[in-house]
């Protein structure tokens, strides 16, 4: 958004610098200008200027705007840019002009003819490899010298598994490491494999059958047992392991399948013949009531050691006159009774939180102060005040302190006339000036609109009521000017002040009221 300056800008003979003329595409992007007002085409890169007397805008340059260019016949050609109508033809095939009023067009033909020396000619050099041709996948059906039993086992597989031929004096290589190859069905008989050894390959007979297979199958057994078994292919059962459970200490389940698993466990009830010992703790994680048929002792526990097991006895003597919280109380209605003949039963240190305000005794209460019972209180005994004793939540007031550390903390006090309180939210007032006013460019009274020479005046009187009142002085009063809609723009006008309370705001051109506004602040 540019900034308005809605006067005119003397710059007394000082320089500007770094100014950007206004860009536009065309002078019909431009619009209707003003005398003498300037804008840059982007399109065909000059700078141009408004002319009233001709309506139309046009070129900035020398008094000889003449331009020169190459092309067509005859040598160079040119145009005088100030001429209303030129132009400029070429050859066939050639770059071709035209141009009407002010514009200079250059465009190609359907055809354009290279001239022969913009034809540049390359022959491929001697040997040049930089293109390879792809081959089909090579599939390697015979052996050769150096081969590895891998090698050949590979090319056995891609001819099928028919006989390698091995012609005389072929060097056949094979790792010293010993290789066994099942031949399946094409090769050798039963229980024999093809094997390599150093330098030689033979068909070797296993002393077992390595076809044969094993699997370990669970199965359950009476008597809280399980059963895995060894079981071959072929041979059955060959070995047997028993898992035996102990009823009522140790549980044995199974999942009988090959594969399986057996499961080792407490069961549900667990008994245990001898003595418990635990080097870490005991938890009992069930809400079931958990019975000792004997006591339970806990070792090495002395006479107040605070880490000893009490006794209820012993819990009740220690939390004799604490305190328990008995709610709230509403000091308006007296609930729960604390004065008077009704008054509840309390023990000392019992003690109630104010919910409700009032008058407790002859103590104004508020919410969040605290009443204890200083001594046990019995029922309908009408307690006097003294029984009591009452701490008021904010009895200390916020205060100053030269050591921060040591500053007396508690309720804190705020001026309404620069504070909001909302349910103990505190929010600053919105802020005012009493030296600052607000007011409309308009013909009415503080302002005084006048149209003459073409300059639009507005006078104001600061003296008026609606602004600073009788003593204002125009030359304590600083000014901005905006705009009296959104967005509020700040525009730049003239302004002058009087030796009194007047103060003038010029604009150049014809401006209607209430188009801007002035806000001002008397220093």
């Amino acid at each position: 958004m540019a900034i308005n300056f809605l006067n005119n800008v003397d710059f007394n003979s000082i320089q500007s610098q770094n100014i950007v003329i206004e860009n536009f595409t065309s002078d019909a992007a431009a619009g209707a200008g003003v005398e003498g007002q300037l804008y840059w085409n982007t399109t065909v890169p000059s700078l141009r200027g408004y002319d009233v007397s001709l309506g139309a805008w046009i070129p900035i340059g020398t008094s000889n705007d003449i331009l020169t260019f190459a092309g067509g016949t005859g040598g160079n050609q040119t145009v005088d840019l100030n001429a209303q109508t030129f132009t400029v033809a070429g050859t066939t095939n050639q770059i071709v002009t035209s141009g009407a009023g002010q514009t200079l067009t250059i465009a190609f033909p359907t055809i354009v003819t290279l001239p022969a020396s913009s034809i540049v000619a390359t022959t491929p050099t001697a040997g040049d490899d930089s293109l390879k041709i792809a081959t089909t996948a090579f599939v390697k059906t015979a052996v050769e010298a150096s081969d590895t039993l891998a090698e050949i086992l590979a090319i056995g597989n891609v001819t099928g598994g028919t006989d390698i031929a091995v012609s005389a004096g072929d060097d056949i290589t094979f790792t010293a490491t010993s290789a066994i190859v099942d031949p399946g069905s094409s090769k050798g008989t039963a229980g024999q494999y093809l094997a390599s050894t150093g330098t030689t390959i033979d068909w070797l007979d296993l002393p077992i059958d390595p076809n044969e297979k094993y699997t370990l199958p669970v199965t359950a057994l009476a008597g809280n047992q399980a059963r895995v078994s060894l079981t071959g292919s072929t041979d059955g059962v060959v070995s047997t392991v028993d898992f035996i459970g102990t009823a009522g200490r140790i549980a044995i389940t199974s999942q009988d399948q090959n594969n399986g698993s057996v499961t080792i466990d407490f069961p549900t009830n667990v008994e245990i013949a001898g003595t418990l010992d635990t080097a870490g703790r005991i938890a009992v994680a069930g809400t079931a009531l958990s019975t000792f048929a004997g006591q339970v002792q806990v070792v090495g526990a002395t006479a107040g050691n605070p880490s000893n097991a009490v006794t209820l006895a012993q819990l009740n003597a220690a939390v004799a006159g604490i305190g328990v919280f008995q709610g709230g109380y509403n000091v308006a209605t007296n609930t729960p009774a604390l004065t008077g003949a009704s008054n509840v039963q309390l023990d000392q240190g019992d003690f109630f939180v104010v919910t409700t305000g009032g008058t407790f005794y002859t103590v104004t209460l508020e919410i969040g102060d605290f009443i204890f019972a200083a001594a046990d209180i019995a029922a309908n005994s009408s307690p006097a005040v003294s029984e009591y004793t009452i701490v008021r939540a904010d009895a200390n007031l916020a205060g100053l302190s030269v050591d921060e550390p040591n500053a007396i903390r508690g309720v804190a006090g705020f001026d309404s006339a620069y504070f909001t309180a909302d349910q103990g939210w505190i929010s600053l007032n919105r802020q005012t000036n009493a030296n600052g006013a607000k007011q409309a460019l308009n013909d009415t009274a503080p302002s005084e609109r006048t149209f003459l020479n073409g300059v639009t005046t507005f006078e104001i009187n600061l003296a008026h009521d609606s602004l600073f009142g009788l003593n204002a002085d125009a030359e304590n009063v600083t000014v901005e000017v905006t705009q009296n809609v959104s967005p509020f723009q700040t525009v730049y006008a003239d302004v002058t002040r009087s030796g009194s309370a007047a103060m003038s705001i010029i604009f150049s051109g014809n401006v209607a009221v209430d188009i801007y506004r002035v806000l001002l602040t008397h220093i």
